[in-house]
């Protein structure tokens, strides 16, 4: 064996019962009072495989599924993070029907169905900064409304909630339309249900009803 490979070391005494080390043999032992020990040889190599850590590789092995956990959880909130900047629309990334990002307004077509984004179309062609998004289930609609009395804010408001009843009756699945509308004096909020939405343009209440179901989530 090379002066490179020679391994340093020492003897001791270990007690037989419960292995405690002490540098003479003198019994009994000071930890279990046992009568007997046993010299042995004591090397690097042995305290290197008691003090070496688990390596990178295998704590993430054996912690396999609480890593695994923590990063889907980053990266589903990372991604909807982005989408709620609009960099992207971010379709059910959970399995349960929830959606975030923006939809951008697209003109409508004539083949008899309304899309979110053309439902977004039809609103940017009637206001001024509108902005469309999925939150979740539902859709969060906000434009901004000259009106200067309550009627003119309440026809603004309406002219959204039909075209979500077109919407709705085409097939479109968002639970709820919330519609944020900037005044020059203030804001005002209301949340449209689907099912109201559904009853108007089957016909089954009537446009005042409907109005006032409007208003009442406000």
């Amino acid at each position: 064996m090379s002066d490179e490979e020679l391994e340093y070391g020492y003897t001791e005494w270990r007690c037989t019962n419960c292995g405690h080390g002490v540098p003479k043999n003198n019994p009994p032992c000071d930890r279990c009072g046992n009568m007997e020990f046993e010299q042995v040889e004591v090397h690097e190599s042995d305290f290197d495989a008691e003090i070496q850590g688990a390596s990178n590789r295998e704590l993430l092995r054996q912690n396999a599924l609480s890593v695994g956990g923590g990063v889907a959880i980053l990266l589903v909130v990372a991604l909807a993070v982005l989408a709620n900047a609009g960099v992207f629309v971010l379709s059910d990334p959970v399995g349960l029907g929830y959606r975030y990002g923006a939809v951008d307004p697209v003109t409508p077509n004539d083949d008899g169905t309304l899309t979110a984004a053309e439902f977004h179309g039809q609103l940017a062609a009637e206001f001024d900064d509108t902005s469309l998004r999925w939150s979740g289930r539902g859709l969060e609609l906000a434009f901004r409304s000259d009106a200067t009395s309550n009627a003119e804010l309440a026809e603004d408001i309406m002219v959204a909630a039909r075209g979500y009843a077109t919407y709705v009756d085409d097939g479109g699945d968002a639970a709820t339309l919330q519609i944020t509308v900037e005044v020059p004096d203030g804001r005002a909020r209301v949340t449209v249900d689907r099912a109201d939405a559904a009853a108007f343009a089957a016909g089954d209440i009537s446009e005042s009803t409907y109005q006032s179901r409007v208003f009442a989530g406000s």
